[in-house]
């Protein structure tokens, strides 16, 4: 089946924290206390006015607690900065970087609730809901369009229906794609020190 073709790019991987040997360290310190979970640990890495929200009260560390709850077991928190320091960072210039490359280099003209991308090389794109379903392209870091309902598999795997750039339509599984409106961060380099300066969620309208 071919639709209605939209013009769309590739969004490829972006990871610029080896450029500067100080944020290296940092992500260092933010992963260690990613892994234990160590609300303490993330204290010390966080920027007293950090943002997390677009409001003028949506910024600090209590503000932080209420909107992330680090101690609460079903927090998306740990998992969000999991994530950030899977797919690396975007220096934006020598004092801050950016995390994740799929929401900070998402193009603009395009709708975040409407598109995914690819996250990976030589992703099947299927012609039906299942891993067993042929395979009708490979595709390659592609933004591509979602066009309805996401379909559990007979399996553990869920498929999402996409349409690529040239028009075909199909299959992803939905471990391949990310969301450009995943979990956002920003760090800056204050009093001479790496900290978390911004964490927002979009997908919940903040």
């Amino acid at each position: 089946m071919v639709l209605a073709q939209e013009p769309l790019p590739k969004l490829y991987p972006v990871d610029e924290a080896s450029r500067d040997p100080s944020f290296q360290a940092f992500t260092g310190r933010l992963r260690s206390a990613v892994e234990s979970h160590g609300r303490k640990a993330l204290r010390r890495l966080v920027d007293d006015e950090v943002v997390v929200g677009p409001e003028e009260t949506d910024k600090g560390w209590r503000r932080f607690v209420e909107r992330w709850r680090p101690d609460d077991p079903q927090t998306p928190l740990w998992s969000a900065l999991a994530d950030m320091l899977h797919l690396g960072f975007v220096r934006e210039q020598p004092s801050l970087y950016l995390s994740p490359y799929v929401v900070w280099r998402f193009p603009r003209h395009l709708n975040r609730r409407t598109h995914l991308v690819v996250a990976r090389e030589n992703v099947a794109l299927r012609e039906g809901p299942s891993i067993t379903a042929p395979v009708r392209a490979r595709l390659d870091f592609d933004i591509v369009r979602r066009i309805g309902d996401s379909v559990r598999s007979e399996g553990l795997s869920t498929f999402i229906p996409v349409q690529t750039g040239n028009g075909e339509a199909g299959f992803v599984d939905q471990k391949d794609v990310l969301s450009p409106l995943m979990p956002r961060a920003q760090f800056a380099f204050r009093q001479k020190r790496w900290v978390l300066a911004a964490l927002e969620d979009e997908s919940e309208g903040r």
